[in-house]
């Protein structure tokens, strides 16, 4: 076994930070909703995420809650603190809106 050096270290920590950031876009892309997500509502017309069993992310109407309606919040800022309603056009903040956080 070879010494472990602070170049290799370094190494190893940049290709883990790779890994985990892929895992994070690749779960984006097929739908599931990641540890610390907080389940967005529109507070103007209750457009709200929800989440299945397996993490599967899904959008509700408060007319058909037991349906994806297949719209998506847009977040507007990169910390994703500001977010827009894909059905009214209303834009709220993460305090603008009831806490039905996940977990």
């Amino acid at each position: 076994m070879s010494a472990s050096t602070p170049d290799n270290d370094e190494d190893a920590l940049r290709e883990l930070a790779g890994q985990v950031e892929s895992y994070h876009l690749q779960a984006e892309e097929l739908g599931r909703m990641l540890a610390g997500h907080r389940l967005l509502e529109c507070p103007n017309c209750g457009l709200a995420e929800d989440a299945l069993a397996d993490l599967t992310l899904r959008v509700i109407h408060p007319d058909r809650p037991g349906e994806d309606c297949g719209l998506r919040f847009e977040p507007l800022d990169e910390d994703e603190t500001t977010w827009t309603c894909p059905n009214c056009g209303t834009v709220f903040g993460l305090d603008d809106e009831p806490d039905v956080s996940a977990g």
